[in-house]
């Protein structure tokens, strides 16, 4: 994966009921890294100059931005998904694909997703590298089911496969659909298990410190 100061991408995490609420319990945790982060020498710029200061200041940006992707500064509900998102997409074994060359499949709704409305979103801004190679894995591990998707509903145009009552299908190209759909893997399944990891691992640290 690239450098932490490539630009951002905002992403909208869809969440389960009581995950803001966990986020908040949080809160506090969060300021006292970001006191902790201020004492810490690198951020000091005691007896610099005015040509300096502004340069350690600089410096000190990218250095927070390799912090919060290595877990070692959580001092905000973005630094704890940037945090948890290079962990989940270290174990996924994600970190070599070219994310550099995604293709179009990255907005709105992908093929195969589950209806329904998630009740709580989170919106952050995420390091780029970090969310292209989320779609450039997702992409690698849903490839074949979405090419299989697409041919699905040129077969069947007028079929709501997520309306169970009135599919508008058979019952054997439904059991197909469905089949098909679950080896679909979502960006939006990444973003829910990164802010998951994140809270657990915080609420870990928490309890440690």
């Amino acid at each position: 994966m690239g450098p932490a100061n490539i630009g951002t991408k905002k992403i909208t995490a869809c969440l389960p009921a009581g995950t803001l609420q966990e986020l908040a319990g949080l809160e506090t945790y969060f300021a006292a890294e970001s006191h902790r982060a201020k004492s810490l020498p690198m951020a000091r710029t005691d007896g610099l100059s005015r040509r300096e200061a502004p340069a350690r200041r600089s410096l000190w940006e990218k250095q927070k931005a390799e912090l919060r992707r290595k877990g070692q500064l959580i001092d905000s509900r973005r630094a704890l998904v940037i945090a948890a998102l290079v962990k989940v997409i270290a174990q996924r074994g994600w970190e070599r694909l070219d994310w550099t060359s995604v293709p179009g499949q990255t907005r709105g709704r992908w093929v195969g997703s589950p209806e329904g409305v998630w009740p709580e979103t989170l919106t952050v801004e995420l390091p780029v590298d970090l969310v292209a190679t989320v779609f450039a894995g997702c992409l690698d591990v849903s490839r074949q089911a979405t090419d299989e998707l697409y041919k699905w509903h040129e077969r069947n145009p007028r079929a709501h496969p997520n309306r169970p009552l009135r599919p508008r299908c058979s019952p054997a190209e439904l059991a197909d659909y469905r089949r098909l759909a679950g080896q679909v893997l979502t960006p939006g399944q990444i973003w829910r298990d990164a802010v998951r990891a994140g809270i657990d691992a915080a609420i870990l640290a928490r309890a440690g410190s």
